[in-house]
């Protein structure tokens, strides 16, 4: 364990927002999706610091690699965790504490290296907080409200917030990764198939998932219209043996297929959504990598909250919502009745539920 000091600070109290001429090292210990809406935000900030940014989960970090804005730095663990497995709880940070002081991070292998080799000056450390659709726009997203934390508010002006925020994903994938992908592929879906990817529960909140009952009648509605259609379940055990499906395998689970090439998923993700032809999901990571991706028809399921809380406008998505936010007020907080017409494409139904017939006739918008 190497023990690095170092001033760190929070999002919230006033004092990264001012950092000039800096090596900063960003700890950004949240999901796939939080770190897909990162790469969004990694523009607007003050460009005369240097950046590295890293969590214990290489899995999903690896989603940022070959960004122009951040350096991405390896700790060593493929799966998600906090580093008390290596001895140190967030490097021995307490969040409630930082308010710009020195503190002594303790880092393990092979980060130390690598952060030593990076040499900050400062570390962030930012809780990423929840909006909830309680800000207005041009902020009305988590990613959007945290860059007012963030950054300048000179600078911030300085950008025209009510396009779009460009994502800064790589989505180029290296030709050995997307070969291997593509021979697995092979054994569900071969060419001349058309193959979709459906993630039906995240693993923040279980309000949020879709009724596997209804993925299920999904995927038979889907074969039914198109007998060259073929399913990935991200979730694969919600969906059952696919070996059921009316008789022929129309759906494989993506562990089962993907689970030997030895990469991270944030890559082999991206090397899937290459060669598919939709993507249905919940407000869950693939999601979000799907969202900033596009490229293909996408269909957002939302239970329990808005896509105005989330993520930038695709033009390839349409957002079918549940009563649950129509019935709570949410759609009248200031995130979405200050949102420009037309940022998303939506429709808010009449049940809790979404039927799969919603979703099916989404996907074919």
């Amino acid at each position: 364990m190497t023990r690095i000091p170092l001033p760190v600070m929070r999002e919230d109290r006033g004092r990264f927002a001012a950092l000039c001429n800096e090596r900063v090292f960003i700890y950004w210990p949240h999901g796939l999706g939080d770190w897909v809406h990162l790469a969004a935000v990694l523009p607007l900030l003050e460009p005369s610091n240097v950046y590295a940014i890293a969590r214990f989960g290489d899995d999903y970090s690896a989603i940022l690699e070959g960004n122009r804005y951040a350096r991405v730095l390896r700790s060593g663990v493929r799966e998600l965790g906090d580093g008390s497995l290596l001895g140190a709880r967030h490097l021995g940070l307490e969040l409630r504490r930082l308010n710009g002081g020195v503190e002594k991070l303790e880092v393990p292998e092979p980060l130390a290296t690598e952060l030593t080799d990076f040499a900050p000056t400062a570390v962030l450390w930012s809780d990423y907080p929840e909006t909830e659709g309680r800000t207005a726009f041009p902020f009305q997203s988590k990613a959007r409200n945290l860059a007012q934390l963030l950054v300048a508010r000179e600078r911030l002006a300085s950008f025209d917030l009510s396009e779009a925020l460009p994502t800064t994903l790589d989505i180029a994938v290296a030709p050995e990764l997307q070969a291997r992908l593509d021979e697995r592929l092979e054994r569900l879906a071969p060419r001349g198939t058309r193959r979709y990817v459906l993630s039906i529960a995240g693993y923040t909140a279980e309000r949020k998932n879709w009724d596997p009952s209804e993925a299920r009648r999904f995927v038979q509605l889907l074969a039914r219209d198109d007998p060259h259609a073929r399913v990935i379940a991200m979730d694969d055990p919600a969906l059952g043996d696919a070996s059921a499906w009316q008789g022929r395998e129309i759906v494989a689970g993506y562990r089962e297929l993907f689970d030997d090439l030895d990469a991270p998923f944030a890559r082999v993700f991206l090397a899937l959504l290459a060669r598919t032809d939709g993507v249905i999901a919940v407000p869950a990571g693939p999601l979000h990598v799907a969202m900033a991706r596009g490229g293909f028809p996408i269909v957002g399921l939302w239970l329990t909250h808005l896509p105005e809380w989330y993520d930038e406008p695709n033009r390839d998505a349409t957002h079918v919502i549940g009563s649950y936010v129509r019935e709570h007020g949410f759609d009248r907080r200031p995130a979405t009745t200050t949102l420009p017409e037309g940022w998303h494409r939506k429709e808010i139904l009449a049940t809790r539920t979404i039927p799969a017939e919603a979703a099916l006739t989404s996907l074919r918008a």
